[in-house]
């Protein structure tokens, strides 16, 4: 039977404590700061020149942090139409719109998939909707479908980036 000297035990089992309690604290500021990023986005679909072949969403988002950050673009209105990005419901019948674009697969991310944003600043992109969605006249309400993106920060830590909207209510006639 191997003993361990109680001194080196009690000695290690402070430092593991110690090492506990710090990143338990670390972990704490880091959801902290996660919360801190919500409510940093927005949508909104310009109803003055709405048509079934011209529904223009406009995406916001704004870099939270005192910081520049790198944001994955993908699965976000930034990187255009490669996947599903949103969940549009006829609010008449209540059926949900076919995503028709396309969508993509991918490997690792390179450097241009990323968009750089400074601090505090606010990027946006227009998209023309009625590209991967088909609008007979009527009631829509849409929100995006995924709300975390991924960004990158110092030292190529990846951080999640959440991105809570309301939904957009707009009619097309």
């Amino acid at each position: 039977m191997y003993l361990i000297p109680l001194a080196w035990t009690t000695k290690n089992l402070v430092t593991l404590s110690i090492f506990i309690v710090y990143n338990s604290i670390t972990s704490h500021q880091a959801l902290a700061n996660m919360e801190a990023t919500k409510q940093n986005c927005s949508i909104s679909i310009n109803s003055s020149l709405l048509s079934t072949d011209n529904v223009l969403l406009k995406f916001s988002l704004k870099n939270p942090h005192n910081k520049k950050i790198k944001l994955l673009m993908w699965h976000t209105p930034f990187e255009g139409f490669l996947s599903d990005l949103f969940i549009i419901t006829n609010s008449d019948s209540h059926e949900k719109l076919k995503y028709q674009g396309p969508m993509v697969k991918r490997l690792q991310p390179q450097p241009d998939d990323y968009l750089s944003i400074l601090a505090n600043e606010v990027s946006s992109t227009t998209l023309n909707l009625s590209l991967s969605y088909h609008f007979p006249p009527g009631n829509y309400q849409l929100k995006l479908k995924n709300h975390t993106y991924d960004y990158e920060g110092e030292h190529s830590s990846h951080f999640p980036f959440i991105c809570e909207t309301s939904s957009v209510k707009f009619s097309i006639k």
